[in-house]
């Protein structure tokens, strides 16, 4: 008879082994060992054992679940919302557990005072699985685990927006040519600095990536025309490659080695489409990359921004991946 229960330290080869089998039968086979799944998860300052169930038969783990609990402020109201960021089950047994499981999440997050469930984690960067494979940025469910999307959806979840993972690869790379671009080349210089994230959570959750903002200046102004960022993973803590990272369009609040904020031009924030000034610091920094060891970039972005999505076909991305980010309401 199967049970659900807590997390226990003991469980952590069979949640390893549940993690490849539910990617492996949604197509996907991860890069990830035991170690990386407990650096990227059990090992994180603000992890707790009662966040995390894990379903058992025969002594043996079949499905796990793990959430995070945050308050925001939605309509005016701070409302506390949980975000249900891994949703694993191994084969039949596992399949014959999950609606259970679910369920006993729950009604955890009910005793919680939950009023919102997300399930999925979309372009992460505070519970600590961005990088981790095959969850990347994070584009929420990907349509690929049909599995998972049939269990939200039989248990009252609805998709509440769709993501499109975008990768590009950077050892053939070839910057598009035009006027603007010409321009650029001539009046603006590329510059780059190390960065920390500002926020506690974000430091604790990012632990395991170099980050970096990346500005295009222009020469004689002296003055910011485009800002992105650029997460690399840490080769010493490898919970993502080392030859592959994330361009983040939407920044994270950062400072400098020695705790100084660093700000940008408010006007080199908005991410929903992209200036010609982003567009060409986004393919020179493309460019730069082979050169360390840097094969391919990804991003996330939401199926809504269509004009974004184009500008970054234009800039040679390829769409990989479709995801869905489902929501409950209690």
């Amino acid at each position: 008879m199967a049970i659900i229960r807590t997390f226990q330290n003991s469980d952590l080869p069979g949640v390893f082994e549940v993690w490849m089998r539910h990617w492996q039968a949604a197509k996907q086979t991860p890069a990830v060992s035991v170690s990386i799944l407990e650096r990227a998860i059990m090992s994180r300052q603000f992890f707790d054992p009662e966040s995390l169930m894990v379903g058992i038969a025969d002594e043996q783990v079949i499905a796990w679940g793990q959430w995070f609990i945050d308050t925001e402020t939605i309509d005016g109201e701070d409302v506390r919302v949980a975000n249900i960021a891994a949703l694993c089950f191994a084969d039949d047994p596992g399949l014959a557990i999950c609606d259970q499981l679910l369920q006993a999440i729950e009604e955890k997050l009910r005793a919680d005072d939950v009023k919102l469930i997300r399930v999925g984690p979309v372009r992460d960067d505070k519970n600590g699985y961005a990088g981790l494979a095959p969850i990347g940025y994070g584009i929420g469910v990907p349509v690929s685990d049909a599995r998972t999307g049939s269990l939200l959806s039989r248990n009252g979840y609805h998709v509440e927006r769709s993501i499109e993972r975008l990768v590009v690869n950077t050892s053939t790379y070839r910057p598009p040519v035009n006027r603007a671009f010409l321009q650029f080349r001539r009046s603006t210089r590329l510059d780059h600095l190390p960065v920390l994230p500002q926020k506690d959570r974000t430091i604790k959750a990012m632990s395991h990536f170099d980050i970096e903002r990346h500005i295009l200046t222009d020469h004689q102004q002296q003055e910011p025309l485009a800002v992105c960022g650029l997460w690399m993973g840490d080769p010493e803590v490898q919970v993502m490659e080392s030859s592959r990272a994330i361009l983040a369009l939407r920044l994270i609040p950062v400072t400098d080695f020695y705790g100084e904020p660093i700000r940008s031009d408010a006007n080199t924030d908005d991410a929903s489409e992209l200036t010609d000034q982003k567009q060409y610091l986004i393919a020179s920094l493309i460019q730069s990359l082979s050169n360390r060891q840097i094969f391919t970039v990804e991003t996330a972005v939401d199926q809504s921004e269509s004009k974004l999505i184009e500008q970054l076909k234009q800039l040679k991305f390829e769409c990989v991946e479709h995801g869905r980010q489902w929501v409950k309401n209690f």
